[in-house]
């Protein structure tokens, strides 16, 4: 069974771009893909196992898994279904996050002989030049588009910020160089992101005149039909301490 469809069957799935290419391109050969886990705690959720669970699937398939940690835009601070602006956290609170959420990924997925790799992004975006950085990327993305974005959309009722606003571009950023480094043709991740891997794939496609792909999985809600979240009341942790 084509490794799209065993996720399918169990109901991950929500939204795939280019679905037909993106078949022919997993059966035809291990392909690399990335799922992000920003550390705002220093536990994943119960939310969080189900990208974990479809990251195993795939490696199980033979494609090549890439768990990519925020830590650079963990200090951003993701706005998507927010309404309020994210705690800002300083540098320490933040790798003691990185550090416990890379033992619970390393629990489900197999790092040894290059079957997975694991990234970090403050390894590309914590030392990028402004200017550089907005004439070579910034360029790409329009204002109009990304303000009508489902990311957005709650924090503009309460005062979107400029810093949450560049979140979108930072994590198209992330994977474009996934792409240049690793050769990342996939980006995966919750529903709720859907926005912002579009605006990677796109980005792959502008600059480096690649396809690229997206797909999403259903989000698991709480009690209240909330997305469970890090920082929001009621999260099912991972870890059994919590």
């Amino acid at each position: 069974m084509h490794v799209l469809d065993t996720l399918k069957e169990r109901g991950f799935l929500a939204q795939i771009t280019f679905e037909e290419a993106l078949y022919e391109q997993l059966a035809k050969e291990p392909t690399a893909f990335y799922i992000g886990f920003d550390p705002t705690a220093v536990s994943l959720h119960f939310g969080h196992f189900i990208p974990i669970l479809a990251m195993a699937h795939m490696q199980k398939a033979g494609h090549i898994p890439i768990a990519l940690i925020g830590g650079g835009t963990a200090r951003i601070g993701d706005p998507s279904g927010r309404t309020d602006l994210r705690r800002m956290m300083d540098d320490k609170t933040v790798e003691h996050h990185i550090a416990g959420i890379k033992g619970q990924i390393g629990r489900f997925i197999d790092f040894g002989d290059n079957k997975a790799l694991a990234a970090n992004n403050e390894d590309w975006l914590m030392n990028l030049n402004y200017i550089d950085f907005i004439r070579e990327i910034g360029v790409h993305f329009s204002v109009n588009r990304m303000i009508a974005a489902e990311c957005y959309k709650q924090r503009m009722e309460q005062g979107l910020t400029f810093l949450e606003f560049n979140y979108m571009v930072m994590q198209a950023y992330d994977f474009l160089e996934l792409y240049r480094r690793h050769n990342c043709l996939l980006q995966m991740g919750g529903d709720d992101q859907w926005s912002n891997m579009l605006a990677g794939a796109d980005l792959i496609r502008r600059m480096e005149r690649k396809q690229a792909y997206a797909c999403t999985f259903n989000l698991l809600m709480n009690s209240e039909g909330q997305k469970m979240g890090k920082t929001a009341r009621g999260a099912l942790w991972l870890d059994a301490e919590l």
